[in-house]
């Protein structure tokens, strides 16, 4: 069987011109050709057995592989550094991605040496775009360090988050053996509500949800207890717009437990700010000096903190404890126009005043008819409705000429 040496020393002009002349050469190549085999050809996988020159100078090998030039994009650089496994690497449009690939490469097979160069311009747009990349990303890690910690969540706890209990109130069913409860926990909720997650985790938790139109807060736990709750981007607009404001000064007004829920995104830091953020003066647009002045203006407004709607859950299940069920009517009426026509400005009033606070406003307006009547009472009367440490503060706030007097 002939070689492919024997095939390619073959002369093209003497196959064409003798082919003319001569019918059977052609017909003879011809056959020839068709009786090459597969294993007469050689492909860049196998190893050339003799590469001797013949007697015309011609010489046929495998040109090996050199060192080759390739130009590649960022995107995917994952996948050309695992199949290329290049040694010499150069950068000529600095990304920080790009970088971190390149080290996990390496990382990943210490056996290549691997070198990276940077072709830029010193002082130029790309480069400082590249330095301020490195510092965000410091930035970013310094940030993650600090919050892991002063993270609430164990060291221990490796990430997983805890076992959500099923409340026993919630329902079950008789077949399975389930008991019936006496009195199943109820929350008032307000219809828009329902637009999030919460609603449907409450009655997860075992708890009637009561789906209401409410003026006033957005959960009603209790007769006393009412609870705004927040998003994080809810709260900054709320700020913005100034509506948050007459929202606790409503609740401030009807409830003795006004609560601001504050609840956040389960994918994002578990924080208002970076610590890097945390101006050492206040600042009027800065978020924990408006929660501040928003504590001192309502003393009486408890903050709530929740990671997300599970823990919200749990919250509500805790508060709920030990308390009276909603009055739904109640809580219906609060705020609408039925409610506005009692002028609320004695209250507001009242509430001002020394001696008064959260635990006996209630007491007072139940008892007294208007501002005119508590100022006539004596110090006795003052001491049966508010006890005698704030019955001292208002009765001289009424009675004396001078307040700055001792």
């Amino acid at each position: 069987m002939p070689s492919i040496l024997d095939f390619a020393n073959v002369d093209l002009d003497d196959l064409s011109s003798n082919s003319s002349s001569n019918p059977s050469l052609l017909a003879t190549e011809s056959n020839r050709s068709n009786s090459f085999a597969d294993e007469s050809f050689l492909n860049l996988t196998q190893t050339v057995k003799s590469c001797a020159p013949n007697e015309r100078g011609s010489r046929f090998e495998i040109v090996p592989e050199s060192r080759q030039l390739l130009i590649y994009p960022t995107e995917n650089a994952a996948v050309i550094l695992r199949e290329m496994r290049p040694q010499f690497i150069i950068v000529y449009d600095p990304d920080v991605s790009l970088i971190r690939e390149i080290e996990v490469f390496k990382a990943s097979h210490p056996g290549i040496p691997v070198r990276v160069y940077f072709l830029t311009y010193e002082a130029s747009v790309e480069y400082q775009k590249y330095l301020t990349s490195l510092h965000r990303e410091r930035d970013a890690f310094e940030s993650l360090i600090n919050n892991k910690a002063t993270m609430m969540i164990d060291e221990n706890q490796d990430g997983k988050s805890e076992l959500i209990e099923i409340s026993p109130l919630a329902p079950a069913s008789m077949r399975r053996g389930g008991s019936r409860q006496m009195e199943q926990s109820k929350v008032i909720v307000d219809v828009r509500e329902f637009r999030s997650s919460l609603p449907s985790m409450l009655h997860e938790n075992g708890m009637e949800v009561l789906p209401v139109t409410l003026e006033v807060g957005d959960y009603v736990l209790s007769p006393k207890l009412c609870i705004e709750r927040k998003s994080l981007p809810d709260l900054f607009g709320s700020f913005g717009s100034g509506r948050l404001f007459n929202q606790l000064q409503s609740m401030s007004r009807h409830y003795q437990t006004p609560i601001l829920l504050i609840e956040f995104d389960p994918k994002k830091s578990f924080s208002l700010i970076a610590n890097a953020d945390i101006p050492s003066d206040i600042h009027a647009m800065n978020i924990l000096s408006k929660l501040t002045l928003l504590c001192l203006h309502f003393p009486n407004v408890r903050l709530v903190w929740s990671r997300h709607a599970h823990a919200t859950a749990s919250i509500f299940e805790r508060l709920k404890e030990g308390r009276k069920q909603p009055d739904i009517d109640f809580a219906a009426t609060v705020g609408t126009a039925m409610d506005d026509s009692v002028d609320q400005t004695p209250q507001d009033i009242l509430r001002k005043l020394p001696g008064i606070n959260r635990n006996n406003v209630q007491r007072v307006i139940s008892r007294v008819k208007n501002l005119y009547e508590l100022s006539t009472f004596s110090e006795k009367q003052i001491e049966d409705l508010i006890g005698k440490p704030n019955c001292r503060i208002l009765y001289k706030f009424l009675h004396s000429q001078n307040l700055f007097d001792e």
